[in-house]
Parts: structure tokens; C-alpha cells; sequence
């Protein structure tokens, strides 16, 4: 229970940085969804990631060099361009590389995986009207 408690918190970290730093992909627009993450000297990948209910993050590429990031049931909007996301005036590297964002900074470090088929669930908020 006490592992189980630990990974929750280190994903829920993970992923709340992530919305504070924000980061997203290259060239192929579309999902990508959140497949594995390292956080603290601990890793998840997507069966973890499933686990402890963080399953559901992904990136939304558009066009015009916008992006959306959903994690921890939250949603950040941003910009990229081939090297860079940004939100306000703070740049995050990233890679794209055979359909994989990763993206690293400080300790942490996501990957996202297109996925042609994915759609994101419908908030409550969406679902209730």
C-alpha cells in the first residue's frame, strides 16, 4: 500500500510539473499519449501509469503551432515549434522522433506516444450536459 501511495504521489508530481513547465511535439499533428514517465528516481511505465490512474494525459498537436496538454485533470493550452514548447515566456526542449515526444527537465522526464485511435474521455463537466 505504502508503494502503491508512493508511485500515486511521484506520478501526480510528475505530471503537475509538467503543467508548470508544459511541453509538446514537432510535426505529425494529432494525439499523443502519455506512455511512460521517470520522476525522482522512480520509473512508470503505462501498466503503472494505469495503475495509479494517470493513464488518461496525453498531447493534442494543431495546427498553427498550438497544443494542448491534459494531466491530473487539468489542461493547459501552449505553442511549439521543432524544438521548443512554450507557456509564457519559459521554453521546454523536447524530441520527436518515430511518433515519440519525449521531453526532460529537471529529473523529470515524459514520453508521449502518437496514437492514431485515441480520443480523450469527455470531462464530467462535457458528459453531464
Amino acid at each position: 500500500m505504502k508503494r502503491i501511495f508512493t508511485i500515486s504521489v511521484a506520478a501526480v508530481m510528475a505530471l503537475l510539473m509538467v503543467l508548470s513547465l508544459t511541453a509538446c511535439g514537432n510535426s505529425t499533428l494529432g494525439y499523443y499519449k502519455l506512455t511512460s514517465a521517470e520522476a525522482s528516481g522512480m520509473s512508470f511505465d503505462s501498466s503503472t501509469l494505469a495503475a495509479v490512474g494517470m493513464d488518461k494525459g496525453y498531447i493534442l498537436l494543431k495546427e498553427d503551432g498550438k497544443a494542448k496538454l491534459s494531466a491530473a485533470g487539468q489542461e493547459q493550452e501552449f505553442t511549439y515549434d521543432d524544438k521548443n514548447f512554450t507557456i509564457g515566456s519559459e521554453s521546454i526542449p523536447y524530441t520527436l522522433k518515430d511518433g515519440v515526444i519525449t521531453m526532460e527537465k529537471d529529473g523529470t522526464k515524459l514520453v508521449f506516444t502518437f496514437d492514431a485511435n485515441f480520443k480523450p474521455e469527455a470531462s464530467t463537466t462535457e458528459s453531464s450536459k
